[in-house]
């Protein structure tokens, strides 16, 4: 027992080491290109960044977090799990090739009939070309993390983010590349991590006809509901940005991003933490080890609610000084949103903790309805509030359907574990 805690500690402390310098390189990367491209540029640059972290959840299919379940579950059969692993690998990469030219060929009309600015257009044709690497590295990610290899988990995350930030820095400020340079700079680093990751799974690989067997429907199907699930959770966190840009000007999203990258250390413990429960709830739910199951959920929650408090207490206090000390005046407007969303994430927080709980129990096509559900009201709400509200109501509609999304899937995951 005492070994199985210390090796859970050590994952949670890759995990967040891992987080905290992706958030700390985003941060730092947004205060840079808030004062050198301005509102309106990094407003068009956060709304290509968007599309880049959608693809990032919808393109691999959800082959990542398919292995990241079936791995465990599969402890003790090597030859299963490097099947689980090769067929995942080769459907992501199917489907990230689909997607890519998708993007590449809609751009034109994603930028100029959605968003109205006909300059996001080669951005975008940028974009899609880094989307196949997108989807090998998250699968990658996924087959490591239901291996528990978090350090390696953490370094392929640092060593992505770091990139980012230096390529883009480089490219932005020292080549004077403005918002194209910001664009390769995540760009660049995917392409060449996507192809790097596949040294961490070498071994893991092997050559396979299979891609009709039961174990590809498990994938897919596993997946389908998956991807699902996360796209709908990731535009439920994301649609606010996007409506934004559709309603309003680029200004207001880079006014609006600034409140966003500020609201993420909310959730930097939790995510981190939940990188680790969700395997862990896998391995116990394959031994029908309820009560682990429960009192993990319990004492995860708990704990993980203490932490965010004082990160929600020194942002109420301090968030006007940051947002001024950070980037710059011209950013205040961000303030009045950040404080609204603190509302729903500092209670969406210590959910996020032990988010992965229904997919890890099998029940991912309940998460995925919860997450519809959720995104619909999330949707409803700001096409409602933000021509009247602006950024106000974007927040306001956020917060509202992040609190009313915890409830509806506590009430499952209570249905689905608390058995008798």
């Amino acid at each position: 027992m005492k070994l199985r805690l210390s090796k859970t500690k050590k994952d949670i402390q890759w995990s967040f080491i891992s987080l905290a310098i992706s958030s700390l390189s985003h941060l730092l990367l947004r205060i840079v290109l808030g004062k050198d491209l301005g509102a309106s540029g990094l407003g068009l640059y956060t709304l290509i960044f968007t599309v880049y972290l959608l693809s990032m959840r919808f393109v691999p299919f959800g082959t990542g977090a398919a292995l990241t379940r079936y791995i465990p579950m599969n402890d003790g059969n090597p030859l299963q799990i490097k099947e689980y692993v090769s067929i995942g690998l080769i459907c992501s990469f199917i489907t990230g090739s689909i997607f890519c030219v998708i993007i590449y060929i809609f751009s034109d009309t994603i930028a100029i009939n959605f968003f109205h600015n006909p300059e996001m257009t080669y951005l975008l044709k940028i974009t899609a070309f880094c989307i196949p690497f997108i989807a090998i590295e998250k699968t990658v990610l996924g087959a490591i993390n239901g291996f528990r290899k978090m350090n390696c988990f953490a370094f392929l995350n640092i060593l992505q983010n770091t990139s980012v930030f230096i390529i883009s820095v480089v490219l932005v400020v020292f080549f004077k590349m403005d918002v194209l340079g910001a664009v390769l700079g995540f760009v660049i680093p995917t392409i060449m991590i996507g192809f790097l990751s596949l040294s961490f799974i070498k071994d893991q690989l092997r050559i396979t006809l299979k891609l009709f067997s039961s174990t590809t429907r498990k994938i897919l199907w596993f997946g389908f509901y998956s991807v699902l699930s996360a796209s709908v959770s990731t535009l439920m966190i994301h649609v606010d940005s996007l409506l934004i840009g559709h309603f309003m000007t680029k200004t207001e999203v880079g006014y609006y991003a600034v409140a966003i990258i500020l609201i993420e250390g909310v959730i930097l413990i939790p995510s981190a933490i939940q990188k680790v429960t969700t395997p862990t709830i896998a391995k116990y739910y394959g031994k029908n080890d309820y009560e682990n199951i429960i009192k993990l959920i319990k004492e995860t929650m708990l704990k993980t609610f203490i932490l965010t408090m004082f990160l929600i207490a020194f942002l109420l206090i301090f968030s006007k000084f940051l947002i001024v000390f950070l980037f710059t005046e011209e950013f205040l407007p961000a303030y009045t949103p950040l404080i609204i969303l603190l509302v729903g994430y500092g209670i969406r927080a210590p959910f996020i903790s032990i988010g992965g709980t229904l997919s890890s129990i099998g029940k991912v096509d309940i998460a995925f309805r919860v997450n519809a559900l959720s995104s619909i009201i999330n949707l409803i709400l700001n096409l409602m509030l933000i021509p009247v509200f602006g950024i106000v109501g974007a927040a306001c509609a956020t917060s509202a359907s992040l609190v009313i999304s915890v409830a509806i899937a506590l009430y499952f995951i209570k249905k689905y574990t608390f058995v008798s």
